[in-house]
């Protein structure tokens, strides 16, 4: 997400900006959001913390639980907030495009809540061509990001077409995220895709948008993030630096075999301790 303070503050940022803060090597705008206010629209878990949930209204869903599971589909309040295996991420969409395989697009227009989005009505949203965003998985369990690029009522997919091109592809759950000006793809902290919106004030110009929430794909983090200033995190462990400093945080100061032969404290530059007096 672009931070748990992103979505309580009503603070928008584009994904380029956010991705940058989260060292993302993949990032793609996230959940739907209000454009006059700011508010996100969905449940909302960011990094291991309940940012917000939808209270009650129904849409599809993408999460990632504490073990690694992707779930997508619909979920309960109470399934948003168990305890057990939670979740660490997740974002809510509009429309389960793909469900085990097959396009589950009608479906969704009878049970999904309508008003998450603003294009206008249920079928006019759906049959829109707009840019896209969704993400999936394939029958190998791998997370699938998908952006296409588009201008509402111009050119990109409407949502059957984007479902039919998920399952072409293999993909075997899906669900849709925001699109239109919101869509936008961000590569090694580099925008990636050409953005619908005009700038101002010259809207000559495309300009990406300041959006709620990203799907941000990133190295593992280290526990601490900074291996306490003693290290540096390579895809999710601490190498220690210096020759005092080990362990799995790099919070171990040991001086070597002698440690101080008990006759000093072992301190980061040195041996220390008195002679005699």
């Amino acid at each position: 997400g672009a931070g748990p303070e992103g979505c309580r503050s009503r603070t928008r940022a584009t994904v380029e900006e956010t991705a940058r803060l989260g060292k993302c090597l993949v990032a793609q705008n996230g959940g739907y959001f209000d454009m006059d206010t700011g508010e996100c629209f969905g449940n909302v878990v960011s990094n291991g913390r309940l940012v917000q949930t939808s209270r009650g209204l129904q849409n599809a869903q993408f999460g990632i639980r504490q073990d690694g599971t992707l779930v997508f589909g619909y979920l309960s309040e109470e399934e948003v907030l168990a305890k057990e295996n939670p979740f660490v991420q997740l974002v809510s969409g509009v429309v389960w495009l793909l469900r085990d395989g097959e396009v589950y697009v009608n479906q969704s227009r009878e049970l999904e809540c309508s008003k998450t989005q603003t294009t206008g009505t249920f079928d006019i949203f759906i049959n829109t061509m707009s840019a896209r965003t969704a993400v999936g998985h394939d029958k190998e369990g791998r997370l699938v990001l998908v952006h296409v690029d588009g201008q509402t009522d111009g050119r990109g997919l409407n949502l059957w077409e984007m479902a039919n091109f998920l399952k072409e592809h293999g993909v075997i759950n899906a669900i849709n995220l925001d699109g239109g000006g919101s869509a936008t793809l961000v590569l090694n902290g580099t925008l990636a895709n050409y953005p619908s919106d005009h700038c101002q004030p010259d809207p000559m110009w495309r300009c990406p948008r300041q959006i709620s929430t990203i799907v941000c794909i990133h190295e593992p983090l280290c526990h601490p993030l900074d291996c306490g200033g003693h290290g540096r995190c390579v895809l999710g462990k601490c190498q220690c630096s210096g020759a005092y400093w080990s362990g799995a945080a790099c919070d171990i100061l040991d001086c070597g075999p002698s440690n101080c032969t008990r006759h000093g404290t072992c301190t980061e530059s040195k041996s220390g301790g008195s002679g005699p007096g």
